[in-house]
């Protein structure tokens, strides 16, 4: 992707460069262009190898942009805040969004009751089709799990993005019945709310009549959306955040003397959404990320709707997990979805990249970097590292979910 790019530029600047050296007059103080061989390779393979070390020097250079200050909760939150700041801007989730509003579909109808808007019914709960508001010509769309009792806990439950939010409650086929950590959760007496995020394929991308792309969705909106300051992960970020301000707006804001816990879960895809989300916004209790957590400074390597502006300068995993603290976050090192590169049909434009199963021992190290930002906080709690089967097992293993509500305290 690097490369590619890179070839570009010297496609456009060395005609210039041919131009000047055509002349008979030589410059001062410079020598003749004596090199041999394919100059424009040789210029993109130094250009790559400098940009590469750059981007492995960020860890180090990231530090004179942080100053925590662990004597305190209220002196931690307050020498982090600038941070929070910036990264939300980073993100473009700088936007007031609109007052919380929650409408259910009444196209469904399930059941013997005939209940407006129930698409299924669980052990001890129903689950409701629901969309939101969330900025001008926005919308979220997903499913809510609602118990039949008051619910110990509210989970946003983010899966992969190429699970449907009906996989990630059983209601349809594709994921297994210990990996339904929505489904587990309300279950268990939560109320679970799990938006829809946007694919990996291309069905729609394109210009209908006009042609289509092999970009995913995800990528096709991101191109969009990029030159704004903007992305996917900043508009999933505020579709999250306004879940959030729906349960807050029922009566359960902070000042509320029965709060309920707000807590977030996300696995794949939705263990970034869910770790960027409780890293810009205080208001989640505990938060668990699967398949995601590891160093980033190959970032270039994975699909570009990856990519935010800026910000391997001051962030990488362990530094987003810090603007967590002092609230618990659970790491759970488990298997990713395979993703080998864009769609092969509808041509050849989306930009490459792939995503793996982190490695073990990159997933520890990075969990140490976190870990160590907030090493002898008071009133931490601390964080935590769940290894399914040496990195390589499904998500959402008993102890993560066990571990995530005794996070919330329930």
């Amino acid at each position: 992707m690097v490369t590619s790019r890179l070839l570009m530029i010297a496609v456009l600047i060395l005609p210039l460069l041919f131009t000047i050296s055509s002349h008979s007059q030589q410059l001062p103080d410079t020598l003749p262009l004596t090199k041999s061989g394919d100059i424009p390779l040789q210029m993109v393979a130094g250009i790559n190898s400098f940009l590469l070390k750059e981007t492995e020097s960020t860890i180090q250079n990231r530090a004179s942009k942080w100053h925590r200050d662990l004597s305190s909760t209220a002196a931690y939150l307050e020498s982090i805040a600038p941070n929070r700041q910036h990264f939300s801007k980073l993100l473009g989730i700088t936007e007031s969004r609109l007052p919380p509003e929650m409408h259910i579909n009444a196209s469904f109808r399930v059941g013997s009751s005939g209940e407006t808007g129930v698409v299924g019914l669980g052990a001890g709960y129903k689950i409701y089709s629901v969309r939101w508001n969330v900025l001008p010509g926005v919308d979220g769309e997903g499913l809510l799990l609602t118990p039949l009792k008051k619910p110990i806990a509210n989970i946003i439950a983010l899966p992969d993005c190429d699970w449907s939010p009906e996989m990630l409650c059983g209601l349809t086929a594709g994921v297994s019945e210990k990996s339904q950590f929505a489904r587990r959760l309300a279950e268990n007496g939560c109320q679970v709310l799990i938006p829809m995020l946007i694919n990996r394929k291309n069905t729609y991308s394109g210009i209908p009549g006009a042609g289509t792309t092999n970009e995913p969705h995800r990528e096709f909106l991101w191109r969009a959306a990029y030159e704004m300051g903007r992305g996917i992960i900043g508009y999933e970020v505020q579709k999250t955040l306004s879940a959030a301000d729906w349960f807050e707006s029922q009566g359960n804001n902070s000042k509320s003397k029965n709060r309920i816990p707000l807590g977030i879960i996300g696995y794949g895809e939705g263990g970034l959404i869910a770790m960027y989300s409780a890293a810009a916004d205080q208001r989640f209790d505990a938060a668990v990320v699967s398949g995601y957590f590891k160093p980033r400074e190959q970032l270039w390597k994975e699909p570009i709707y990856r990519n935010v502006f800026g910000i391997l300068a001051e962030f990488g995993d362990a530094e987003i997990a810090s603007l967590i603290a002092p609230r618990s976050l659970i790491v759970e090192a488990s298997r990713h979805p395979n993703i080998s590169g864009p769609p092969k049909s509808g041509g050849n434009q989306a930009a490459p990249g792939s995503i793996n199963t982190p490695i073990i021992e990159d997933v520890k190290s990075e969990y140490s970097r976190a870990a160590g930002f907030i090493n002898g906080l008071p009133s931490a709690h601390p964080f935590k590292l769940d290894v399914i089967q040496n990195g390589a097992g499904d998500p959402a293993d008993e102890s993560t979910l066990s571990d995530f509500l005794k996070s919330l305290g329930v």
